[in-house]
């Protein structure tokens, strides 16, 4: 029997649909077809123990029991709110011949499910599945293209470095500052983290050079004339003789008076008319921290907000490839389905028919690029900084 464990409901529902089950038929925690049992997580079911978990003297605040020591190897304890799917899981795994590590590609979906196999003490073989699009022939393509999960092992060590780190960092110093902090009469608790205090710090500093800026006036000269029924306007380039800032920009008020009284209903002479003729190839795909810096300039929105957009146009609808990622190529499989992936353009969104029309359904465009699509590797994704902020 294979046991698949998923990171996630949703994509244990692709995975079972890519081997052929009907989602209908959905049990207490899994899915089955046959000797094919496919399981999922939410997110990570275990966490680090806490060090009052494993000696009781921990329990109270104390410079003498400072610094903690590292946990290595790692010890795991179930999460409350995770129990029962724990226990699915761990049943599932007790039955299975193979297990499928099915977390999502990047470090922190290759720990979620070790750290499992490890707590569990697993000693049976185990593949590695990488989804990165939920539709249903990317994950036949997947389903058969597995991977021993030992060749994956250094992403695991990756992610679980980041977690010790997280709380070796936060506890140590947390207790630390705190303990200091009430000999001088401070009645808090003092968190901190490896993430959020480093944020906090920049925030602070941002904070403090927005305080302290001084305003600065530059100004911007243009001539508006009319040559042969065709308007132009020309902008006036700074020679040494103004004065300028060290952007080249006018900051006297004055010399662009005078300039500008100088030239009113003064006639102008061409001297040299230059005329090129450039082609620029289409932009590469977004990347999720390309697209949160265009969607806040666009519309103002804040980087979870579009997070969340996006992860719902991967999960729900299917929309998008695996968007934690900083990949920008797409693979040749993509580029076949074009016509079929035009053709829903044009039907959900009417008021792109016209631009769906004019596109072609084959490309030289270097994002189709399948040697290029770069499988999990040591990259600090978005979300592991955000499951690091959390662990702060």
């Amino acid at each position: 029997m294979r046991v698949f464990i998923a990171e996630k409901p949703n994509l244990a529902e692709a995975i079972f649909k890519g081997l052929g089950g009907n989602t209908n038929d959905k049990k207490q925690g899994y899915y089955q077809k046959g000797s094919d049992i496919v399981t999922w997580c939410f997110g990570h079911l275990l966490c680090l123990k806490d060090p009052e978990d494993i000696d009781d003297k921990y329990k109270s605040w104390s410079l003498d029991t400072l610094p903690i020591p590292t946990q290595y190897p790692p010890q795991y304890k179930p999460r409350e709110e995770s129990k029962k799917q724990l226990n699915t899981v761990l049943t599932l795994i007790k039955q299975a011949e193979t297990i499928v590590a099915a977390g999502d590609p990047d470090p922190e979906g290759n720990y979620l499910i070790d750290e499992i196999l490890t707590y569990c003490n697993n000693q049976k073989p185990v593949l590695r599945l990488l989804i990165a699009d939920l539709n249903d022939e990317p994950v036949k393509k997947a389903l058969a293209n597995m991977q021993p999960n030992e060749k994956f092992k250094h992403l695991t060590y990756k992610a679980m470095a980041r977690a010790i780190a997280d709380q070796i960092y936060g506890y140590n110093l947390t207790r630390a500052y705190t303990l200091k902090a009430r000999e001088k009469g401070f009645d808090a608790v003092l968190n901190i983290g490896r993430v959020i205090t480093t944020l906090i710090g920049m925030v602070n500093e941002r904070t403090l050079a927005n305080v302290r800026h001084v305003k600065s006036f530059y100004y911007d000269v243009t001539g508006h004339m009319q040559i042969n029924d065709q308007g132009i306007t020309a902008k006036l380039q700074p020679h040494d003789d103004i004065d300028m800032d060290e952007k080249h920009r006018f900051i006297s008020d004055h010399q662009v008076y005078l300039i500008q009284e100088a030239a009113k209903n003064e006639t102008a002479t061409i001297t040299s008319i230059v005329t090129t003729h450039d082609t620029r190839p289409a932009p590469m795909p977004f990347n999720l921290s390309k697209l949160q810096i265009e969607a806040s300039k666009k519309w103002g929105y804040k980087p979870k907000q579009t997070l969340d957009i996006v992860q719902s146009l991967y999960e729900k609808h299917k929309l998008l490839t695996y968007p934690r990622s900083d990949n920008q190529f797409l693979s040749d499989a993509h580029l076949a389905n074009a016509g079929s992936i035009l053709t829903a353009i044009k039907h959900t969104a009417q008021t792109l028919s016209d631009c769906v029309e004019q596109a072609a359904s084959t490309s030289t465009h270097k994002a189709f690029n399948a040697a290029k699509i770069r499988r999990p590797s040591c990259h600090y994704s978005n979300r592991e900084k955000r499951r690091a902020h959390h662990s702060d």
